[in-house]
């Protein structure tokens, strides 16, 4: 591949996966900071700290560590919010090692299906290394995600002063 072809931002990485949940329990695992931050990213990474203000003109951000121990900070500007239906927003990383990359663009939609949510996820404007890394990263991020449903599933209901407390 030569050095103009990989500069060109034209790699994207497309997904989809049904899972078992409401959408706007989807839609706020996605859009509220403390849901985000218990399953957001791929395996075995964690979030060390998060900030989401899931607005037209609001930004995102999220540090993950790494089971090396290093840090890696993505976050963006969301460009549409429509709630429990879609999210657009920007991606972009910055590691301890390394300088903040070009910007990519993410769309999230949720679709309400008979036996649950169909999330698509579609990463655009990416270079080919880096739609190789996000199309592994997100698959595995969705398996997180589908732990997160599963343990909030798995938790007896709790009452709204309880639920404050999480």
């Amino acid at each position: 591949m030569t050095a103009a072809t990989e500069s060109t931002r034209d790699r994207v990485v497309a997904l989809r996966r049904r899972f078992r949940a409401q959408r706007a329990f989807l839609f706020k695992a996605w859009t509220d900071p403390a849901y985000f931050a218990r399953w957001f990213g791929p395996k075995p990474w964690t979030v060390e700290k998060c900030q989401v203000d899931a607005r037209p003109g609001g930004t995102w951000n999220a540090w993950l560590k790494r089971p090396d121990g290093t840090t890696v900070h993505v976050g963006g500007v969301y460009s549409e919010v429509e709630r429990d239906t879609r999210l657009v927003f920007s991606w972009e990383v910055k590691s301890e090692s390394e300088a903040a990359r070009s910007l990519s663009v993410v769309t999230i939609e949720f679709g309400q299906e008979a036996d649950g949510v169909e999330i698509c996820l579609t990463h655009r404007e990416l270079i080919t290394a880096q739609a190789v890394d996000m199309d592994a990263g997100w698959n595995s991020t969705f398996d997180s995600l589908e732990d997160f449903i599963s343990a909030e599933s798995a938790s007896p209901p709790c009452s709204p002063s309880q639920e404050n407390k999480r």
